[in-house]
């Protein structure tokens, strides 16, 4: 499965292709490659931003998109429609609403409102991520089932 990364353009057909299916290994590579890129490429967008703040959207939309190919990739080795990640971003956008109302409701709280809130924001994120990541998909039942298959020799 480690092939996918032989070349630049296998890595961009990983992270901007929503067509395939891949494994929990490829998925964990492809999502900790695109977090990587993410922070290393972040601070110079924000440097360089526009007044309307264009390229800051840009960017956030092209992390996006290329985190929603991963996960609809992961997703179809599960069996599962890539539909599941507009249930899940429908759920996340009410979970990031109301974290964001937190500091307010925890109002004389100080630190514990905002680190709550950081946690809300962030936790159904890294759990979507584990999720796909430990979730064992066609191409691990495919692979399992060519070692049952093979007789035991003394």
């Amino acid at each position: 499965m480690v092939q996918t990364f032989q070349s630049p353009a296998s890595v961009a057909k990983l992270l901007l292709s929503p067509c395939g299916s891949i494994g929990r290994i490829v998925f964990a590579l492809g999502a900790a490659l695109l977090a990587l890129f993410s922070l290393a490429v972040d601070g110079a967008v924000l440097t360089a931003a526009d007044q309307d703040g264009l390229m800051p959207f840009g960017f956030a939309l092209a992390v996006a998109w290329s985190a929603g190919c991963l996960s609809r990739k992961r997703l179809h080795d599960l069996g599962w429609s890539g539909l599941v990640i507009a249930n899940f971003l429908a759920v996340y956008i009410v979970v990031v609403i109301a974290a964001a109302a937190l500091p307010l409701v925890l109002a004389g709280t100080g630190r514990l409102a905002g680190l709550l809130a950081f946690g809300l924001a962030a936790a159904p994120a890294v759990g979507w991520v584990a999720w796909l990541t430990i979730m064992p998909g066609e191409l691990a039942r495919e692979a399992q089932k060519g070692t049952e298959a093979r007789p035991i020799r003394a």
